[in-house]
């Protein structure tokens, strides 16, 4: 079932490519500070390929965001309100 708050693989793709550009980092820095090839960097901007949070997290530290920051930003940008059915710890 998918959520409101969901990652996409394609608006993810669109939001780091954003970053991306704004930060004038070639898909060849980002490859290579992934450890991937360019062509999986291409992929990965394309939504042609699942981000899982590993990547979110190393993505985040390339960028320099706090991955919070990140997170909250990229739900932002495009339009996904954060999930309101979070359950409290705190008794």
């Amino acid at each position: 079932m998918k959520g409101k708050s969901e990652i996409t693989s394609v608006s993810f793709g669109n939001y780091i490519r954003k970053i991306r550009i704004e930060r004038k980092y070639s898909q060849y820095f980002m490859a290579h500070a992934l450890d991937i090839s360019q062509n999986s960097y291409c992929l990965l901007e394309n939504g042609n390929t699942k981000i899982n949070l590993e990547r979110i997290v190393e993505l985040a530290l390339i960028f320099e965001i706090d991955i919070h920051f990140f997170i909250l930003d990229y739900l932002n940008e495009f339009d996904r309100p954060i999930s309101r059915n979070i359950v409290s710890i705190n008794h």
